[in-house]
């Protein structure tokens, strides 16, 4: 009988079990199994290089993007309106408006309904009435960098103010007190009351509100100038050739082509209200 065989035993490897060409064949594919396994641990990192911003991971702020990279461009400010006069604009060349206005006794005459200041209609109003509303309209809308001052006129001449005011809360309250005070009376010297308001040479706007045909040149009503003599003295007292932008109401056609004249003689509008 043949001995049964002993149990197997594990045996080291060693290289020296195998002949010079097994030891060559065991050590080439020992080396190529490192290096695979190297090649396959570094392919998935990549190291960044300074010189190379698109490989580098940069920072980002917490919450996004930077607040400048989201922020919208500043809206350019807003410019204030343009004031008006019965929705004409006055000229914005000096920052600054006289407004001339007759308070003759024909001022007193009736009108057709209108909207008064505080935004109602006003049913049973005369033309002082229909004046003082938009004037005062006129004076709340003057931005406060605008300077204005008031003259009234009927033969005789008066001002609100010895020279041009700040547009300011404060005097634009004085000058309402000043503007429903003024009562209708006497004749209509629109030549003197213009030119009194022209003689403010800095200023280049003038607002002129009138009913009728001028006449009185003088305050003691010694002398009634024609349509021509006002005209004159109004053009020879614009040296600084303001607009003079003219506004009529009730007026005739006598009147009328006063006032169109004035207008067109000194680069201004001239509009009839009512």
């Amino acid at each position: 009988m043949r001995r049964p065989c002993e149990p197997c035993r594990s045996t080291p490897l060693t290289l020296g079990r195998f002949g010079p060409l097994g030891r060559f064949l065991f050590l080439a594919s020992l080396v190529l199994g490192i290096s695979f396994g190297l090649l396959l641990g570094l392919g998935g990192a990549r190291p960044a290089h300074a010189g190379d911003p698109s490989d580098a991971d940069l920072p980002i702020a917490p919450g996004g993007p930077s607040a400048a990279d989201e922020e919208e461009p500043a809206a350019p400010p807003e410019e204030e309106g343009t004031p008006q006069f019965f929705d004409e604009d006055i000229p914005t060349g000096s920052r600054s408006v006289v407004y001339v206005f007759d308070r003759s006794a024909s001022m007193t005459l009736p009108v057709q309904p209108f909207v008064g200041e505080d935004g109602r209609m006003v049913l049973n109003g005369t033309r002082m009435d229909l004046a003082r509303a938009e004037l005062k309209r006129s004076i709340a809308s003057l931005p406060d960098d605008w300077t204005f001052n008031i003259i009234i006129y009927s033969e005789c001449i008066a001002q609100w103010r010895s020279d041009r005011q700040p547009a300011t809360p404060q005097n634009k309250a004085a000058a309402f007190t000043y503007i429903d005070a003024t009562q209708p009376w006497g004749w209509t010297n629109t030549g003197g009351a213009v030119a009194r308001g022209l003689a403010d040479s800095e200023n280049l706007a003038i607002v002129l509100l009138s009913d009728g045909v001028p006449n009185f040149l003088d305050c003691a009503q010694t002398y009634v100038g024609d349509f021509d003599q006002h005209r004159q003295l109004i053009r020879t007292s614009n040296r600084q050739r303001a607009t003079i932008d003219c506004f009529g109401i009730g007026l005739d056609p006598l009147a009328r082509e006063f006032m169109q004249s004035v207008a067109a003689e000194n680069n201004g509008k001239f509009r009839e209200v009512q």
